[in-house]
This record gives structure tokens, C-alpha cells and sequence, in this order.
């Protein structure tokens, strides 16, 4: 489907999963509000009955909070009495009205006690339904892995769910309703999760049981999941060929969009027979809902026939009149306006996004008229955040008009009127961009820094929970950090007295921090726990700067950060006069160089002078000044993808003069120095060729032959050493050996891969695995693979482990050219695998240098020099070593490079 802000995928999301167990509550209704807003009552009590049926009314009239208050009225009449059949009743009558209005937490408090009801009562086939429901509400608010052990528990296998789910208790009594409601929600979860396979298979055993006991409601619901898990799917792939087309990949870009082609399909072909059912049904909530999933597919699909796009969109619009005022169709009112901006755009690109740019379309007046109807119909319910929300888009439409005063008003009655953070970040960003538009700088700063403060308070919501978000990040919630930035690195252009410009500079570089923060846990998803300290890097050590870079659209800002003798530090900036698109061309062009070591005439070295004189050569004076000896980089997007000492002032490399280590964020190193003495390494290393099972089909890796001599290398120099190879090679062998041992230093020399999120990152074991595709045809044989998350589990919950590792090494990984999010692999893999710092190679580098590189660094670094002095000397001595030879070039020594604490 079509992106949309977080809050109405949210919603949606509830009003979506409200479907699943809709049925349900239908055949065995304890009290229900029924799917044409009809009311059946089961309580006994006439002291009950006419609050009750008063609430019913209220709510079939679209009055949801006077129903809610006439509804705690009964149940505080309840407490006087001993009925609490009836008192449950009433609860599940205010859960439902809670969902209506968006208090998700209230509407889990509620079910809360309706499920401990009936565990006492001995009524098993309502708790499974009461899980049910209770895990699509945490879902709703991105809590997927809550969800999947309510419904399934926490280790789902081949179909096996815990005894206490609610699947098994659904199965265990027969209970096929139970079970369908069940399975359909774990697909919507696992789909949330980027779990696609998973929710395809979820999504069809829903499916099934629903037609063997012939529900169409059921079947119409799950046609629609599997409708948007393949949507999701073909925006997944777009999104990678886009990646691949940003650096001229075109072949990777081709067979990606082929992908992309045939997911699209899949999901138009579902939707449609969702679309047919619910027309036979006479289905109006899903008829709609498939309608809008067809609106955005089919602009894709058919970018020359307009007609059908418009003609679905207007029948939408025909459908959404014949419902009754809800909240459902408040913001399916909002989702059309969004449409009308999207389709017909000449921009197909899974970005393209009417909540945070501004897109030409000849429908904003109907676009305007379907948000004031979504206005209206939240304020008849007294849906307070959804009326707010209606406004804000509004507010944006008027704002891409240039009607900034009208946009403001409408903005800041937006802001009013919002409670949810998530909406909150995109109000205050939306103003400040006001501001900044009417020149309002100071009161756009103040903006922007309240739309951070709410990022920060919803980042393990918005940015972690959900993986379907996870590409909207650069889009929709990176640009805020950017814009800020811009704005007070501009503002320090305007100062002239130095502590101004200090100061303004030392609120700069937090944010800068923010950033990164923010990058590395979307990359790394929910599986991610930053541990921040509080002593920022420059104070570490008078011998250390730090250079932290600045991507903008139309200049370079590199930040210079220097201790002084007061133990505070003192910056400066630098403006480099480049455009974002020139900065990524040079840097992929240096990048592409310095891999080609069978480069003769060295053609990478005016690249690497260029940026040279970026990064470097304003800061000379400063750097001789303060005698540096260490350079910390902090870098910033395409940046993170080149090796810094390969960099070339016209006579030597940067690494001939300064000692080089890169920096995730300011808050997250730490350096402290080790006892080198007392070092020893647990190294694991293949051999021999391997393949791994990917998305995109199977992956070969050639065979590494020096691997053998380079953990010979490592157990000579470093006594208590242990080397383990191939077959040793293991999963369950590495946390046996973690079991038994504190391990300093962990060292995998062997094929990885770093993928454009935490799930696409691995590392390949000896350890050979069988996969059965079709029962046909015989196994295939696959090396097992150590995913970020896998290889963190093992290194943290192995009791021998006591003590943080100080440094993971890894040896034949490569990271993609030009892929923002890739190189964020090398700054996490660390941070998640619970290392002070890591040393990786941005690319495969040739199998001899690598093992006498790496030997020479554990050499030096156990003689007591630190780390990034360590790996100094040992691509020095390489150099030394092969002067005037093919072996110099910097494809052999540069790609190794030191991440975290570098001491």
C-alpha cells in the first residue's frame, strides 16, 4: 500500500486487525457491538440494562466518549454488586469504544482484567480470543514481539505454538474461530516485524481454516494481509533498487525492479480477490480498505493509463460516503487525500511522500475538502488527536501553497489539540519549517528542537518496532535532524565573538550525536541497546581530534573538535562548497579506485588529495598546533564507505602521519586502555567455499586459503590463544568455547556481508545446513549464517562472558559502494555484538595481506601501543615493505579500519 505517517498506519493497522475478530465476537458474544453498529445484550441484571443500552446508542450514534461515559457509569453501578459476568461484559464494551478513540493502553488495562476473569472462571476458548485481541493492541502501538508471544509464545517452530498461547488454546479446544483470529494476527505481526516469509505462511493457514468453516469475513481479511505483506515486500525491493541505481549498479537495480514487478502483482492479484468477495458480501469496510491498497499499486503498474487508477480512486471515494461517520472513515478520508496527491505523479519513487513534501497534483482542492470532512467527522465523535491530525495535514497542503499564515494557524491548532508524541515530532518540525520560511529563525530552532525531543521519546516506537518504517527513516524523520543542523551551523556563520561561536558549536555537536544515534538503531531494528556514556570523546585524550562531517544539499560541513587544558573542548567549522549528489560521485568514484589493486598508474590518488582538501587541509595549523596524534572520525552517510587513510596530501598518506580510528557517535565510545599483556583470542576461520541461502536466491564465496595461516599467525604471537576452522566453525561451537572462557578479543575470519539492514547483515560459518524447497526434489546444501542479532545473543547470554569484549575482529567482509545504510553495518556490528570496538575491512581484501596485516596489529598492540597505533604501524610496515611495488596500492593495506575505542 501506499506510505503513509506513522499515526494513520497505526490506526489503520487497529481498524484492519478489528476485522479478524470481528466474527468472533459475532458467534460468541459475551456482549457485542455488532459489525453494522446492531447491539445484542447478554447481561441478566436490570440494574444494568438501560446505562448499557444507553451506551449502545450513544456509540451506534457515533458519540464514542459519551458511550464510554455512560459505560463506566454501569460498571461503577457494577461494583455494588456480585455479577461480574456483567462487569466483564461492560469492560469488553469500553476496551472496544477505547480502541475507537485511540487510548490503546487504556483498552489493553481493560482486557487485562477481562482475561484474568476468565483463567478464574475456567473458560478457555475466551481467553484465547481475549489474547487475540489484546495482542493486536500491541501490535497497534509496534510492540510485535509482545503480539507473537500472546498468540504463538516466544519460540515459534514449524507451526508449534506454547501451551498457553492463543493459538494452542484455540487448537486445543477446537475453538476454529479462535484459531483463524489467531493466525491472522501473527501474520500482521510477523508482517509488521519484516518477518515476510513467516506472515505469508501465518496469513494462508488463517486462510485455510477460515474456508473450511466457510467465513468470508475471515477469508476477505487474510486475502487483505497477504495484499499488503507482498505490497510490503515489492516496497522493500524497490527501495534496494533504488540503492543499486544511486551508484550505477544497474544490473543489481534490474533484477531488483524484476522482483519488485512480480511482489506488486501478487499483492493486486489478492487485493482484487479481496475487492470481489467483499462486493458479494455487500462489505463496505473491506471493500473500501481494497480499493485503497489497489489505488497506489495500480499508479505503479499503470504510470500511461491513468483511467484505471482514477476510476478505482473515484469508486473509493463513492464507498467512503456510504459509510457512517467513525473514526474508520475519518482516516480513511485522510489516506484518500494523500492518494489524490500521489497518483498521476511522474515520480514513481517508493520516497515520494504528500505528509513531508510538497507534490504537484490538480486535486488538492478535493484533497482539501476530504481533510475538512476528516475534521468534522473527529469532531462529531469528540476524536480529539484525530481532529488534530486532520488539521496538520491541512496545515502541510496550505504550506506547500506558500499561504504560510494559514498553514501556521492551522499547524498550531493542530499542536493544541495533540497528545501522541509521534504526531507531535511532525507538527513541531512542520512548524519550524514555517518559521524558517518566514524568517522566523530563532522560533524555527526552538521548533525543531522540540520536534527531536519527541523523536527521542518515541524512538524505540517509530523508529525500531515496526520494519516496514524502517526505510522512512531517511525520508521522513532524518530530515529533521538535517534541518536543524543547517540551521545552527548558519547561525554560527553570523557570530563574531569566539564563546558565541563556541557555544552555538557545543549545541551543534550533540545533535550531531543525535543523529547517529538515531541512524544506528533504525538500522540495527528492535534488536538493538545503546549504551550511552556521559564523557564526550574529545576529553579523552590532548593527543586526540576529532572530525566529525556534516552532509547538507548543498555544502560539506566538517567540525573540528580539539581538548583544551581545561578539560573542556573547543571546535570550529568548515564549509566545503559541495553539493550532496558531488559529494556522493567523488566519494563512490574514490571508493571504486581504491579497490582496483591492479590499478597501475594509481588514477584514485587525485581523488584521494580532493577529499584530502576537504577533511584535512583547513585544519593543518590546528592539528600541528595541538601536536595530534590520533584522528576520530565521525562520519556522515556515503563518508562511512571510504578508508581515511588511504587519503593523499600530494607526498604521503594520512596514515603516514596520524594514527586513524572512526567513531559511531561521541556518546557511544568509550576509551579505555587495556593490558595488552594479558590478551588473548578466541578465532574462528573458513577455509573452504561456501554457500548461503539469501531473498534473492543462492550466494557463492570463493575459498579463503590464507585464513589457516593467519589464526596460526594470531595463536603463535598471542599465547592462551585458541584457532578453530571449518566444521569447528559453529554457532553452538562458538558459545560452548564463550561458555567456558573470558574471550578479549573474538576474531571471524570469514566471509560477510553487509546488507542495507540489520536482517541483510551476516557473517557465513563452516557449518553446513540441508534446505528442502520442494519435497520433489532433494535437499540443498547451505552454510548457516550468524545474523547481527544471532552473533549478539550468543556473545551475551553465555555466563563465561563475563567481562565486554574488547575488540571483535572480523577478516573477508565486504560492505556495498555507495550504500548509506550498508556502512552502518561496520559502526553496529560492534555496538551489538557488546564490543568496545571492532576491526573490520570495508571490502574483500586480498587473502596474504589480510593475514600479515592482521598479524602485525596484534603484534604491536601486545607490545602496548594502542589500537589505532597498532594498526598504524602494521599498514606503515606494509608499506615500507612494498615501496615502488603493485602490493603499495591501497586496495592491499587501507580497507582495515578501526572502530570504537581505539586505546
Amino acid at each position: 500500500m501506499q506510505r503513509l505517517p506513522y499515526r494513520i498506519r497505526r490506526i489503520w493497522l487497529v481498524l484492519f486487525l478489528t476485522t479478524l475478530t470481528l466474527c468472533l465476537w459475532l458467534a460468541h458474544p459475551p456482549l457485542t457491538i455488532g459489525q453494522k453498529g446492531s447491539a445484542e445484550i447478554t447481561a441478566k441484571s436490570s440494574a444494568l440494562t438501560q446505562p448499557v443500552q444507553q451506551g449502545l446508542q450513544l456509540y451506534q450514534a457515533g458519540d464514542i466518549q459519551g458511550a464510554i461515559k455512560s459505560w463506566e457509569a454501569a460498571l461503577s453501578n457494577q461494583q455494588h454488586h456480585s455479577n461480574y459476568a456483567d462487569k466483564i461484559s461492560i469492560q469488553t464494551y469500553i476496551a472496544r469504544a477505547y480502541q475507537q478513540v485511540g487510548q490503546i493502553s487504556e483498552a489493553i488495562a481493560q482486557l487485562k482484567q477481562v482475561i484474568d476473569y476468565y483463567r478464574q472462571t475456567n473458560e478457555p476458548i475466551k481467553v484465547g480470543w481475549m489474547l487475540t485481541e489484546q495482542a493486536q493492541l500491541y501490535s497497534s502501538l509496534g510492540q510485535q514481539r509482545r503480539a507473537i508471544t500472546l498468540l504463538c509464545g516466544e519460540n515459534q517452530n514449524n507451526g508449534t505454538c506454547s501451551q498457553d498461547s492463543a493459538i494452542e488454546i484455540a487448537r486445543q479446544h477446537s475453538d476454529k474461530l479462535g484459531e483463524v483470529a489467531a493466525w491472522g494476527s501473527l501474520g500482521n505481526a510477523h508482517r509488521l516485524q519484516g518477518e515476510y516469509k513467516q506472515a505469508i505462511q501465518d496469513f494462508k493457514r488463517s486462510d485455510e481454516i477460515a474456508k473450511g468453516v466457510d467465513n468470508q469475513t475471515y477469508v476477505v481479511s487474510n486475502l487483505n494481509g497477504l495484499a499488503n505483506t507482498y505490497a510490503s515486500l515489492a516496497k522493500r525491493n524497490q527501495r534496494h533498487a533504488e540503492f543499486a541505481s544511486e551508484v550505477s549498479d544497474n544490473k543489481a537495480a534490474q533484477k531488483l525492479q524484476q522482483y519488485t514487478v512480480g511482489y506488486d502483482n501478487q499483492a493486486v492479484e489478492y487485493f482484487e480477490q479481496s475487492l470481489n468477495l467483499a462486493r458479494t458480501q455487500n462489505d463496505k469496510v473491506n471493500e473500501l480498505r481494497s480499493l485503497v491498497g489497489l489505488v497506489r499499486l495500480y499508479d505503479r503498474q499503470h504510470p500511461h493509463d491513468p483511467d484505471i487508477v482514477n476510476n478505482t480512486l473515484q469508486q473509493a471515494l463513492v464507498v467512503l460516503e456510504q459509510l457512517p461517520d467513525s473514526r474508520d472513515k475519518a482516516y480513511t478520508a485522510i489516506q484518500l487525500a494523500n492518494l489524490l496527491q500521489l497518483v498521476n505523479q511522474k515520480n514513481k519513487s517508493v520516497t515520494t511522500d504528500p505528509a513531508t513534501q510538497c507534490l504537484k497534483s490538480e486535486s488538492l482542492p478535493k484533497s482539501i475538502e476530504l481533510l475538512n470532512k476528516a475534521v468534522a467527522i473527529n469532531q462529531k465523535i469528540q476524536y480529539r488527536e484525530g481532529e488534530s491530525f486532520a488539521k496538520g495535514r491541512l496545515g502541510h497542503i496550505y504550506e506547500c501553497r506558500q499561504d504560510y499564515q494559514q498553514a501556521i494557524n492551522l499547524t498550531q491548532q493542530a499542536l493544541i489539540g495533540t497528545v501522541a508524541d509521534e504526531n507531535l515530532y511532525l507538527w513541531t518540525w512542520q512548524v519550524g519549517r514555517l518559521f524558517r520560511a518566514t524568517g522566523r529563525v530563532q522560533e524555527a530552532i526552538n521548533f525543531y528542537e522540540k520536534s527531536i525531543d519527541s523523536l527521542k521519546s518515541i524512538r524505540g516506537e517509530l523508529i525500531l518496532q515496526q520494519r516496514d518504517l524502517q526505510f522512512d527513516f531517511r525520508d521522513n524523520v532524518e530530515p529533521v535532524y538535517r534541518e536543524l543542523l543547517e540551521l545552527r551551523l548558519e547561525q554560527t556563520n553570523n557570530l563574531v565573538r569566539e564563546s558565541d561561536i563556541q557555544h552555538n558549536l557545543e549545541s551543534i555537536l550533540p545533535i550531531i550525536d543525535e543523529l547517529r544515534l538515531a541512524e544506528l538503531q533504525n538500522y540495527l531494528g528492535n534488536n538493538c541497546d545503546l549504551a550511552l556514556i556521559k564523557k564526550p570523546v574529545p576529553l579523552v585524550g590532548k593527543n586526540t581530534a576529532v572530525l566529525s562531517s556534516i552532509i547538507l544539499k548543498e555544502r560539506l560541513a566538517i567540525i573540528l573538535t580539539l581538548a583544551d587544558g581545561d578539560q573542556k573542548f573547543k571546535s570550529k567549522v568548515f564549509w566545503v562548497p559541495v553539493k550532496s549528489q558531488e559529494v556522493r560521485n567523488v566519494i563512490n568514484d574514490l571508493r571504486t579506485k581504491l579497490e582496483k589493486r591492479s590499478d597501475l598508474e594509481n588514477t584514485y590518488k587525485a581523488r584521494a588529495q580532493q577529499v584530502y582538501d576537504w577533511f584535512i587541509r583547513p585544519f593543518i595549523s590546528d592539528l600541528e598546533k595541538e601536536k595530534i596524534e590520533t584522528l576520530v572520525f565521525i562520519q556522515d552517510g556515503i563518508l562511512r564507505s571510504i578508508p581515511i587513510a588511504a587519503l593523499f596530501d600530494g607526498k604521503q598518506f594520512l596514515i603516514e602521519k596520524y594514527a586513524i580510528a572512526f567513531a559511531p557517535a561521541l556518546t557511544l565510545t568509550n576509551p579505555q586502555q587495556s593490558n595488552p599483556q594479558k590478551l588473548h583470542v578466541l578465532a574462528f576461520g573458513l577455509t573452504q567455499s561456501a554457500t548461503v541461502e539469501t531473498d534473492a536466491g543462492s550466494k557463492n564465496f570463493e575459498p579463503l586459503t590464507q585464513v589457516k595461516s593467519e589464526l596460526k599467525a594470531i595463536t603463535t604471537s598471542l599465547p592462551k590463544s585458541k584457532g578453530l576452522l571449518d566444521q569447528d566453525f559453529t554457532p553452538e561451537r562458538l558459545q560452548q568455547e564463550l561458555e567456558k572462557n573470558t574471550y578479549p578479543i573474538i576474531h571471524l575470519a570469514t566471509h560477510g556481508k553487509f546488507g542495507i539492514d540489520d536482517r541483510e547483515t551476516f557473517l557465513v560459518t563452516g557449518k553446513k545446513v540441508a534446505v528442502n524447497r520442494q519435497k520433489s526434489l532433494p535437499s540443498e546444501i547451505y552454510n548457516e549464517t550468524l545474523t547481527l542479532n544471532d552473533l549478539y545473543q550468543l556473545i551475551n547470554t553465555s555466563h563465561g562472558q563475563k567481562k565486554p569484549i574488547e575488540l571483535l575482529t572480523l577478516t573477508a567482509c565486504e560492505t556495498a559502494i555507495g550504500s548509506d545504510r550498508e556502512t552502518l553495518g561496520l559502526a553496529g556490528i560492534a555496538i551489538q555484538a557488546g564490543s568496545q570496538s571492532a576491526i573490520a575491512s570495508l571490502w574483500k581484501v586480498d587473502d596474504a595481506a589480510t593475514a600479515q596485516l592482521i598479524a602485525k596489529f596484534y603484534q604491536s598492540w601486545h607490545s602496548g601501543m594502542s589500537k589505532a597505533k597498532a594498526l598504524q604501524k602494521a599498514q606503515i610496515a606494509w608499506l615500507q615493505k612494498h615501496q615502488q611495488q603493485l602490493e603499495s596500492h591501497p586496495g592491499y593495506w587501507a580497507p582495515f579500519i578501526l572502530i570504537g575505542n581505539w586505546l
